[in-house]
């Protein structure tokens, strides 16, 4: 048997370890054994050669908070047996283990393969990002009894996943407030997670269907424009086909389905952000792609919305909206606030008729499709202009192969630029050697900033560019700020309190070679 598991569990509401249990009088064990159980599932269950995804979430405030966050970066009870064995066994041939460089090493080994079919995000709300900005104590409140049990400092605990994430990338943040923003379902439940990659925060049991615009396919190089008529016309159709996709769907369990199909959530989004701009000549990191950003995020929710009201008409609004109580803010601020234009649809009839959707676009990760679109994915920069990809079998940190990519544009944009063939050849040499322009003296300084790679851009202007996308898109955006190895932990706790403060729903913050084995791996120089 073979099937899929993509899942997002808060695992807030569940007693923390020791809680006193009143049926047996015993002691809970906490919901991080309850991680490592389903963490199991992830590695029996599979389709094709691709393991079991989850996303597991706590709220800030529950009292194994700290024991969280450091989930993935401390050995848990089964490692930790392992090692002290090994040492033993070490010490019967009258070798040592303990205060050896070998030690770390293999803890090290140990920890990047705990929890590997996991992401692990912490849930933020206002209140605690104020706290933190204020410098307030910050209550953990058990979920049994829902009295504090500790007091700490919110600096202390934000420092903390600072800390670990600098260590593996590891914990991500989601910020409950910014996404029950946009949540117009409001009365039937508050947000509280996502799918495993953040781009769709869900209401519990329910599901979502993705596909995504290739950017670089709508770029015009006759006018050097893009072609928002055909952008325009694939929003709608791919709406419409999604939501063909939501009624011929048939989810396994019924409340899954039954939630789904009452929702009719859908999730448009985008690959080929970093080629478009490259086409187009506009840096990742200029203040004329945050713009761009921005519209595009505007102009396919617009179609999106336009064409799900459409829908409405045709077929009946999503069965759960109840016009008295839905918060149309997420639809009204992409048709009618929006500084780029207002849609001839009455708002009245909007509010009457509703939509057949509670949302329409999200951004997600989508690194699969764009490898077979031949384009970099999501609104992601480039992460090098060469690199290796491993290929894993979604189980152990083993490459079972690798394939090494070269950026396609870069070619074309140094022969557009005048350079001869051995020029060329050279420019590319250094590229497959060190995964960058940078340091290469052949190349014009415009060509080294328009092909700035994941690293070489500064964190804040990773956070600026999802915060321009997510100004309309209605779900969320998977993101990753990708940091220079050098990087501090304070850098990273300032990320977290930026993105807090430009609306980010979720993010993740990597530093580049934190785990002992990556996906993508930049060439390093010779």
């Amino acid at each position: 048997m073979q099937q899929s598991k993509l899942s997002g569990y808060n695992f807030s509401h569940v007693r923390e370890e020791g809680a006193h249990i009143k049926t047996t009088n015993g002691k809970a064990s906490g919901p991080l054994s309850f991680m490592s159980l389903f963490d199991q599932t992830g590695e029996v269950i599979s389709q094709a050669s691709r393991r079991g995804a989850q996303l597991g979430a706590m709220n800030v405030s529950h009292p194994d908070i700290e024991k969280f966050i450091n989930f993935k970066s401390s050995l848990n009870q089964r490692n930790e047996r392992l090692v002290e064995e090994y040492s033993r066994n070490l010490k019967r041939i009258n070798s040592e283990l303990n205060g050896t460089k070998y030690e770390k090493v293999l803890k090290k080994t140990l920890m990047d393969d705990q929890l590997t079919h996991f992401n692990v995000s912490v849930l933020f709300t206002d209140e605690f990002m104020e706290a933190v900005c204020e410098d307030k104590e910050w209550g953990l409140v058990s979920p049994t009894t829902g009295c504090v049990v500790k007091t700490v400092r919110a600096k202390d605990i934000l420092r903390k996943v600072a800390e670990q994430a600098w260590e593996s990338g590891d914990p991500g943040a989601m910020f409950l407030s910014a996404i029950n923003k946009d949540n117009m379902v409001k009365y039937l439940e508050y947000i509280e997670v996502s799918n495993p990659c953040g781009e769709v925060p869900l209401l519990t049991n329910e599901s979502c269907i993705l596909a995504s615009l290739n950017l670089k396919k709508y770029y015009n190089s006759v006018s050097n424009e893009i072609d928002y008529e055909l952008l325009k016309e694939n929003t709608k159709l791919l709406t419409r086909f999604l939501e063909d996709v939501v009624e011929v769907t048939e989810a396994p369990l019924l409340k899954i389905n039954e939630k789904t199909k009452s929702l009719r959530r859908l999730g448009l989004g985008v690959l080929g952000w970093a080629d478009l701009l490259i086409d187009l000549g506009i840096p990742y990191d200029s203040d004329d792609a945050l713009e761009l950003g921005k519209y595009l995020s505007w102009f396919i929710s617009f179609h999106s919305w336009e064409t799900s009201f459409e829908l409405a008409k045709e077929r009946g609004h999503f069965s759960a909206y109840e016009k008295e109580l839905a918060d149309m803010g997420v639809v009204y601020k992409v048709l009618y606030e929006s500084p780029y234009g207002i849609s001839e649809i009455n708002k009245d009839d909007i509010y009457n008729i509703g939509v057949r959707n509670v949302a329409t676009t999200s951004i997600a990760p989508t690194g699969s499709i764009a490898i077979l679109g031949g384009v970099n994915s999501s609104i992601e920069p480039f992460f090098a202009l060469a690199y290796k990809r491993n290929i894993t079998e979604g189980v152990g940190n083993i490459a079972k192969d690798s394939i090494f990519e070269i950026n396609p544009a870069l070619e074309s944009k140094l022969k557009e630029a005048g350079y001869t063939k051995d020029e060329t050849f050279e420019i590319l040499e250094h590229v497959n050697s060190n995964g960058t322009l940078s340091g290469c003296n052949l190349v014009s300084r415009e060509l080294q900033v328009l092909f700035k790679i994941a690293n070489e851009i500064h964190w804040k202007r990773h956070v600026d560019m999802q915060a321009a996308w997510q100004t309309y898109v209605s779900n969320a955006i998977s993101k990753t700020v990708n940091l220079p190895e050098n990087s501090r932990v304070e850098d990273i706790y300032n990320i977290f309190i930026y993105m807090w403060e430009m609306g980010i729903k979720g993010s993740t913050v990597y530093r580049n070679n934190s785990k002992s084995f990556q996906i993508l791996e930049q060439p390093e120089g010779k």
